[in-house]
C-alpha cells in the first residue's frame, strides 16, 4: 500500500498569541484521533505554529484504508422469517443494504439472542475521500471561547481563513475545506517575503517557509529566541529575566524573531522592581534585565518580528513606547504614595466585590472577623493578623494596581511600609494571596497563613452561598485553588483546624445572607474532593484515603496524620488478615444494625476459651491504646492492634457468631462491636484492599 507525507496547513489572520500553542496542540490530537479512527495508519505527526498558520505534517500516512472484513448483526430472527419460514421485509432490506441475497446470510446464537447475519468484505476507502471529514471536524473541535465569522461566509472559525494547503507528497488533494479550496501555495513573512510561496513537496514545507523568512516550529522559533537572548546577555553582561508564560506568548507573536537590548532612563528604577517588571512583561510583551547583584538594571530585551536594515531606528521606537509606559507606572507610583493605605478602605465600599456579597469593604471586615477567630483558635496574638487583613485589600484602590491589576498585594506591601506599618505587616499583606498557582510556596508567617485562610474561606462561603458552584471545568472564581490553597497551608503549617468549624464561623460572617441553605455541605465535600486528590498525588493509595474518609473528619491535620498511619499498617503483615476480618465484621454488624444498640457483654456467656481470650485482649487493648489515640499516636494504635490477628482468626474458627440461641448470639455480635469500634477510632481498615 502506498504511503506518502500529508501536509495540511491553514493560514489565517492572526491567531491570539495566548491560545496558539494550545490550538496547535490540540489540532493535532484531533487529526491524529480521526485519522487513527478512521483506520488510516501513519508514523507521527510533525505540528507546526506561527502567529498566522496551523499546520501539521503527516508522515508516511497510508494513502488508503486497508481492506476489512466485516459480521453485521441484522434483526432478530423471529422478525426476519414469519411462521412459514419465508423472509421478511425488514430480512430482505438488511440483505440488500449488506449487498448478498437472502439466501447467503447466516444465523447467528448468543446468549443475548439469536439473530440474521452477514460477512462483509468492504474495501478501505482513499485518503482523498475522507480527509476534508477529518480536518473539518479537527478544526471544529478546537478549544476556542468564540468563533468569527467574515465576508460572506457561513463557516466560523477562531479567525478569518485566508488559504488552505493540502498536500498529499506533490499531489494537492482537491477538496473545499472551511468554505476554501485547496492549494500548494501558501505566503512568507508580511513583510519579508509577501509574495506567494509554494510547497513543491509536504516533507519541504519547513524549509520552504524558512527562505521565506517563516520558522514554522513553535520549539524551533521558541529556541531562537533563547540563543539570542543569550547572546546577548553574553555580550553585555547582563540576565535577563524570562518568565515561561511570556515566552511562550512572545514566541507566539513573531515569525522570524531578532532580540534586540533597548535602554529606559535610570531615574525609573525609582519604581518598585515589580511594578516596572511588570509594565515590560504584560504591557509590552518584553524581557527585563538584571544585574550580577540581581538588581533591575535599565535595559529591556525586546522580540521583534523583523529584521532591519536599520536595528537603531527599531530599538528606539521600542525605547519610546517603554518610556511612556513607565512613565504612567510612576506617576501612578508617586500619586499613590500621597495617601496613606489606611485612608483607602474608604473607597473600598464603592467597589463591588460581587453584586450579591456586597462591597470589598464588606469583604474586609469578614476577613477581619475570620482572621480573629483562626489567631484564636490557634493560640496566635490576634492583633497582627487582624492589622494584615484590615489592610490586605486596600491597594486595590490604588491607581497602581488599578492600571497593573497582577501587582495587588506587592503595592500593597510598599505603600504599608512608606505608611508606617512594620516589615512583618507589609509582607505578610504581599503574602496573603499565595499560594497563587501550582508550585507556589505558601506563606511565611503565621500571620499571612491567617489571613490568607481567612480569604479564602470567605470567598468559597460567598461563592457557594449564592450558588455559583464551579461545574467541570468552568471555575470563574478560581474556587478549586482557593480549596486547595487552604490544604496546603493547614497541611503544611501543620494547623489543627477543623473545616467544619471555620466554615460555620464564614458562614456567620454573611449574617444570613446566602441563599444556598446547603453551603456547608456543599463546601465540605468541595473540600474533601480536593484534599482526596491532593493525597493521592503525594502517593497515599485510593483503599487508604477511603478508609480514613469513611469515618467524615473534617480537620484536616488529623485526617494526614491518620492517613500515613494506615499507610504504613498496610505494610504489616496483619494487614491483610485484619481487614478481612474487619470488613467480615462489618458484614456482619450491618446486617444486626437495629440489635446493637443495646448490646453488652456479658462474660457468663462466653463458651469458648477462644472468645473469653478475645474478650480479654480486647479489654487490655481498650486501655493500651486510649492515651495513645488521645495523643492522636495511631500509628502506635494501629501497632498495637495487629497484635489481633491471632486472637481473631481463632475466635473464628472455633465460634459460630450467629448462634441460635439469641443470647448468645448478641454476646458474640457485642465482642465483634468492640472490635470494631477499637479499629474504628482511627480508620475503617475494612476497606483496605
Amino acid at each position: 500500500m502506498k504511503t506518502d507525507d500529508l501536509l495540511i496547513e491553514i493560514h489565517t489572520e492572526e491567531l491570539p498569541p495566548k491560545s496558539l500553542l494550545r490550538l496547535s496542540t490540540a489540532f493535532k490530537n484531533n487529526v491524529e484521533e480521526l485519522l487513527k479512527k478512521a483506520r488510516f495508519e501513519f508514523n507521527a505527526i510533525d505540528a507546526y505554529a506561527t502567529p498566522r498558520r496551523l499546520a501539521l505534517l503527516v508522515n508516511q500516512l497510508q494513502n488508503k484504508q486497508p481492506d476489512q472484513t466485516l459480521e453485521k448483526r441484522g434483526p432478530a430472527w423471529k422478525a426476519a422469517f414469519d411462521k412459514e419460514g419465508n423472509p421478511t421485509k425488514a430480512c430482505e432490506g438488511f440483505a440488500q443494504s449488506c449487498g448478498i441475497t437472502v439466501k447467503d446470510l447466516q444465523e447467528l446464537k448468543t446468549d443475548k439472542g439469536h439473530w440474521v447475519s452477514a460477512t462483509v468484505n468492504e474495501k478501505g476507502e482513499s485518503i482523498s475521500s475522507k480527509i476534508t471529514e477529518i480536518i473539518e471536524t479537527a478544526l471544529k473541535r478546537l478549544p476556542t471561547p468564540k468563533n468569527m465569522r467574515w465576508g460572506n461566509y457561513d463557516t466560523e472559525f477562531v479567525r478569518p481563513i485566508h488559504s488552505i494547503v493540502l498536500l498529499y507528497g506533490h499531489q494537492v488533494l482537491p477538496a473545499a475545506i472551511m468554505g476554501k479550496p485547496t492549494d500548494k501555495m501558501t505566503h512568507g513573512h508580511r513583510a519579508l517575503h509577501a509574495k506567494e510561496v509554494e510547497i513543491p513537496l509536504a516533507r519541504d514545507y519547513a524549509d520552504v517557509l524558512e527562505k521565506a523568512h517563516v520558522i514554522a516550529s513553535f520549539e524551533k522559533r521558541k529556541q531562537t529566541i533563547l540563543d539570542q537572548i543569550k547572546t546577548l546577555e553574553e555580550k553585555h553582561k547582563v540576565h535577563a529575566h524570562i518568565d515561561k508564560n511570556l515566552l511562550d506568548e512572545v514566541t507566539a507573536l513573531v515569525e522570524w524573531p531578532v532580540a534586540l537590548l533597548c535602554d529606559f532612563d535610570e531615574s525609573f528604577l525609582e519604581v518598585p522592581a515589580e511594578g516596572l517588571i511588570s509594565a515590560m512583561q504584560y504591557h509590552q510583551k518584553s524581557f527585563p534585565v538584571k544585574g550580577a547583584d540581581g538588581k533591575l538594571q535599565p535595559h529591556f530585551i525586546t522580540i521583534s518580528n523583523i529584521k532591519s536594515q536599520d536595528e537603531k531606528q527599531v530599538i528606539e521606537g521600542n525605547q519610546r513606547v517603554m518610556c511612556a509606559r513607565l512613565s504612567d507606572a510612576a506617576f501612578f507610583y508617586r500619586v499613590d504614595q500621597k495617601t496613606p493605605l489606611e485612608e483607602r478602605l474608604s473607597a473600598l465600599e464603592h467597589i463591588i466585590y460581587q453584586k450579591q456579597l456586597g462591597s470589598l469593604r464588606d469583604k474586609v471586615t469578614r476577613i477581619e472577623t475570620l482572621s480573629g477567630f483562626i489567631a484564636d483558635t490557634l493560640k496566635v496574638d490576634s492583633k497582627k493578623p487582624m492589622r494584615v487583613a484590615h489592610l490586605a485589600k486596600a491597594d486595590l484602590a490604588s491607581d497602581m494596581v488599578a492600571e497593573f491589576p497582577e501587582l495587588q498585594g506587592i503595592m500593597g506591601s510598599y505603600y504599608a511600609k512608606s505608611s508606617g506599618e512594620s516589615d512583618d505587616v507589609a509582607l505578610a499583606i504581599k503574602e496573603h494571596y499565595k499560594p497563587a498557582f501550582s508550585g507556589d510556596t505558601i506563606p511565611s508567617s503565621d500571620s499571612a497563613c491567617i489571613v490568607s485562610l481567612a480569604d479564602r474561606l470567605d470567598t468559597l462561603v460567598g461563592i457557594f452561598g449564592i450558588g455559583l458552584l464551579p461545574t467541570g471545568d468552568k471555575d470563574p472564581f478560581a474556587l478549586r485553588r482557593a480549596a486547595l490553597g487552604i490544604i496546603r497551608i493547614i497541611t503544611e503549617k501543620h494547623y489543627g483546624l477543623d473545616c467544619k468549624f471555620l466554615l460555620e464561623k464564614a458562614i456567620d460572617c454573611y449574617d444570613g445572607k446566602l441563599s444556598n441553605t446547603d453551603v456547608l455541605q456543599n463546601l465540605l465535600t468541595f473540600i474533601n474532593d480536593r484534599l482526596r486528590a491532593f493525597e493521592i498525588d503525594k502517593g497515599i493509595a485510593p483503599d487508604v484515603w477511603a478508609s480514613v474518609s469513611a469515618l467524615g473528619l473534617t480537620n484536616i491535620s488529623d485526617i494526614e496524620n491518620r492517613l500515613a498511619a494506615v499507610q504504613h499498617f498496610k505494610t504489616l503483615d496483619s494487614a491483610s488478615a485484619l481487614a478481612a476480618a474487619n470488613k467480615r465484621v462489618s458484614n456482619i454488624l450491618s446486617k444486626q444494625a437495629d440489635a446493637l444498640n443495646n448490646l453488652q457483654i456479658d462474660k457468663a456467656l462466653l463458651e469458648h476459651d477462644s472468645e473469653k481470650h478475645l474478650e480479654a485482649i480486647l479489654a487490655t487493648k481498650a486501655n493500651e491504646i486510649g492515651p495513645l489515640y488521645q495523643n492522636q499516636k495511631y500509628d502506635d494504635v494501629l501497632q498495637n492492634l495487629s497484635s489481633l490477628k491471632d486472637p481473631v482468626d481463632s475466635f473464628f474458627d472455633d465460634v459460630l457468631v450467629m448462634s441460635e440461641d439469641e443470647k448468645l448470639r448478641n454476646n458474640r455480635i457485642a465482642l465483634l462491636s468492640q472490635l470494631r469500634q477499637l479499629f474504628l477510632k482511627v480508620a475503617d481498615v475494612a476497606l483496605l484492599q
